[in-house]
């Protein structure tokens, strides 16, 4: 079980870099919203990562930030 979510939160990142990856400051200063940074409090990888990849995704495909 222990090794499903590490290959899982592997994969999260992978994505994660590969959608960030030609974000400019003004990117990162409109995606980490108080409502990214909600992540900190989960206790799981897994948990966090999902959380913030889901606001990328909203913000690469919608052009602004979930909130």
């Amino acid at each position: 079980m222990a090794y499903q979510k590490i290959s899982y939160v592997k994969q999260l990142q992978e994505e994660f870099a590969i959608l960030t990856k030609n974000f400019d400051l003004e990117d990162w200063r409109a995606v980490r919203t108080d409502y990214y940074w909600k992540s900190d409090a989960f206790k799981e990888d897994y948990e966090r990562w999902n959380w913030k990849l889901s606001l990328i995704r909203h913000y690469v495909a919608k052009g602004v930030p979930m909130s």
